[in-house]
């Protein structure tokens, strides 16, 4: 910069300086980008993809839950989803029906939810399977 664009950049309001800055293009951003080091590439990448996810799901909410239920409703009628359930309550182990529910909601919980008579679904299918056994008391056996 010359030394008249540095006293205008001095005279500018804090704001005006950011609204300035905010108005750069990927080239200059991608030309930063490359004077960092690798975490700090890595920190800003998953920034950058945080960002986005968030913008999206605001200007998008239902658009993509609905699809996040098609694709889980593809595979929901597999027994793939009942395979991938089970591996991963063999590795958490939760022993009450409460806790199991909400494992299973937690598994599906990035691709737009699960619904209780879902859950219900899977745990039967469990049972019918016999990987899981639940007692009177509402605890869960791993066979």
């Amino acid at each position: 910069m010359s030394n008249p664009e540095l006293a205008q950049l001095r005279q500018l309001s804090r704001d005006e300086k950011f609204q300035m800055k905010a108005v750069m293009t990927y080239d200059e951003i991608a030309g930063l980008c490359e004077q960092l080091g690798y975490r700090d590439k890595l920190r800003l990448a998953q920034l950058l993809i945080q960002l986005a996810r968030k913008e999206e799901e605001t200007q998008n909410p239902q658009h993509r839950i609905e699809e996040n239920r098609k694709e889980f409703s593809k595979s929901q009628n597999s027994s793939e989803v009942i395979q991938y359930v089970f591996e991963r309550l063999i590795k958490l182990k939760p022993t009450k029906i409460s806790s199991l529910k909400n494992s299973i909601g937690a598994m599906f919980q990035f691709q737009g939810g699960i619904s209780e008579s879902e859950q219900e679904r899977i745990i039967s299918q469990l049972q019918k399977l016999k990987y899981i056994q639940i007692d009177a008391n509402n605890r869960v056996t791993y066979l």
